[in-house]
């Protein structure tokens, strides 16, 4: 017979067949009836409950109330019938537990400080100061700086007033800190407090302050040691502030009119040196005794040698018989050049026709003869000794229009008054008419194309045919073959036949059918019909008339029907 196990409130927890275990039911194993070898079960059954379970996991089936020993923690802990909550005492670890709760004590390993919950939160209880003094003492922070790096820095304060702060790193805080302003140096940092500082003897300082408050360093002073040097700035108030050399042989003068660099050694040169990625080069240089300038180069050859590049941002005046360029490309900037200009102080009054006669350019081409574009006074032209070959796309223009292209003379060229014949044309243009290849059309929409034989002539078609003739509308009018079809085959017809004991179906079917076939007629045709019939007592012949209409019934079937009597 089975067992039935149940809870202290009487709720059924399963039941357990002869002979069998159930260990899901509970963390303990459950023993049935007559099950050989049982006492090891209940002997770790004891086991269990007299360790609470003592493992670094929870149990696997907990009941509410059952106990657990966390051995990851240390703590004794109840199951609520939703989670393991500590059974109480105080938390010793490094990081914030994730099961602290109301009136929990947590002490942080770590940083030696006391915390405890509210039920709320979990809060610091110290440092030592009571709340009627105010933060007084040091205070140990960490302190991120601007790149992210955590610095450990101690505040101290005051009844609440921060002093200063002690560090021993130099950095930019990343965020503001209440009472202070700028970066920390290493050692300790004044507040902002109006009137903080160390009031102690100093045999040694880092700086000075200057009378606008500027602080001075070693580097600001100079020694008589040789190497002596400053960031700051010398100012020398008289007229020779520098003299250099041995024997006093170079001195710079400054007066309110002139600054002036002077040599005192007869036929001393003069250079400026500067030191680049390739070593050090001379950048300027005088030679004293030929009395030239070179830049870039000692051995200048004329009064000025540039031995690079020269820009002139200024006007150039060249004052000479020759000016000789050896490039091989000159690029001039000047939408202008004027050429012939005489050298005078107003040149528009001496030039003329006549002194711009011959000017132009010339290209050197030796034996083969100057290749030449020159102004001629005589008939006021430009000459050329070449041709003109313009470049794809280019055109020749006369007061700002196309004259002439490659392919085509420009719009505004009217009239051609020598022109006796021209090549095979694939279009013609007259006013309004255009002829193109074997077509000739109007370009005004509706207007007329007339053919206007002068006198008696004729237009002969030269036995060809004429086509797409639209549809005649007027009695003036030529018509197609098409139309004069249609025409003929939608005559009306007439006929007289012996229609006695037939009905209009039977006559349309049987008569008409047969000698007017439908398909050799168009539709809406109308056929008039006299009906020659015996009247029902067979003597004599009477005469009936009816209209039949050709109909299209069925796709494009046409059948004959009956219209009615005329």
């Amino acid at each position: 017979m089975s067992y039935t196990i149940t809870k202290t409130d009487g709720t059924t927890i399963t039941q357990i067949v002869d002979g069998s275990l159930d260990q899901t039911s509970t963390d303990l194993t459950l023993i049935g009836k007559n099950l050989a070898g049982y006492g090891i079960f209940i002997n770790e059954n004891l086991i269990k409950l007299l360790e609470n379970f003592a493992s670094t996991s929870q149990p696997s089936y907990p009941l509410t109330g059952q106990l657990w020993f966390d051995t990851t923690e240390n703590r004794l802990k109840v199951y609520d019938g939703s989670n393991f909550k500590v059974s109480g005492g105080t938390i010793v670890s490094k990081t914030p537990p994730s099961s602290i709760s109301a009136g929990d004590i947590w002490i942080d390993s770590t940083r030696q400080q006391l915390y405890f919950n509210d039920g709320l939160s979990t809060k610091l209880a110290g440092p030592t100061y009571t709340s009627e003094q105010g933060i007084t003492g040091f205070n140990a922070e960490d302190i991120v700086d601007t790149v992210g790096v955590s610095h450990t820095i101690l505040k101290l304060y005051v009844a609440q007033l921060l002093l200063g702060i002690f560090s021993k790193d130099s950095f930019t805080p990343g965020s503001a800190i209440a009472g202070f302003a700028g970066s920390i140096s290493t050692g300790f940092n004044v507040s902002t407090l109006p009137g903080v500082k160390f009031s102690v003897a100093s045999s040694q300082a880092d700086s000075l302050l200057a009378a606008d408050g500027t602080p001075r360093t070693a580097a600001n002073f100079l020694s008589t040691l040789d190497d002596s040097a400053t960031t700051g700035t010398i100012s020398i108030q008289n007229s020779v502030p520098l003299v250099l050399g041995e024997g006093a042989s170079t001195e710079i003068n400054a007066t309110t009119s002139i600054f002036q660099f002077k040599s005192n050694t007869s036929n001393q040169n003069f250079g400026i040196n500067l030191l680049s990625g390739s070593g050090l080069s001379t950048a300027f240089f005088i030679n004293a005794t030929t009395q030239r300038m070179g830049v870039y180069t000692e051995l200048p050859s004329a009064t000025l040698d540039v031995n690079g590049d020269a820009r002139i941002r200024g006007s150039l005046t060249v004052d000479g018989d020759v000016t000789t360029i050896n490039t091989t490309n000159v690029v001039i900037e000047d939408k202008l050049i004027v050429l012939g200009q005489p050298a005078t102080a107003v040149p528009e009054v001496l030039a003329t026709n006549s002194t711009a006669n011959g000017g132009g350019i010339a290209i050197a081409a030796g034996t083969d003869v100057n290749k030449t574009l020159t102004w001629s006074s005589t008939g006021a032209t430009w000459t050329s000794s070449e041709h003109f070959n313009l470049a794809t796309n280019k055109v020749y223009r006369i007061a700002g229009f196309d004259v002439l292209s490659q392919t085509s003379l420009g719009t505004t060229v009217a009239s051609a008054p020598g022109l006796t014949s021209v090549g095979t044309l694939s279009s013609l243009q007259v006013s309004n008419l255009n002829i193109n290849g074997t077509t000739i059309a109007s370009t005004t929409a509706n207007a007329n194309i007339i053919l206007s034989p002068n006198g008696s002539g004729t237009i002969s078609m030269n036995n060809a045919k004429i086509s797409n003739l639209a549809t005649p509308t007027d009695p003036a009018h030529g018509a197609n073959k098409s139309y004069v079809d249609f025409t003929v085959r939608k005559a009306s017809l007439g006929l007289s036949a012996d229609t006695t004991g037939l009905t209009p179906a039977q006559i349309a079917t049987s008569i008409l059918a047969k000698i007017f076939p439908p398909t050799e007629h168009e539709s809406e045709t109308i056929l008039r019909l006299i009906c020659t019939e015996k009247p029902e007592n067979g003597v004599g012949l009477d005469s009936k008339y009816k209209q039949f209409n050709l109909t299209p019934t069925v796709g494009t079937t046409k059948e004959w029907q009956y219209g009615g009597s005329l």
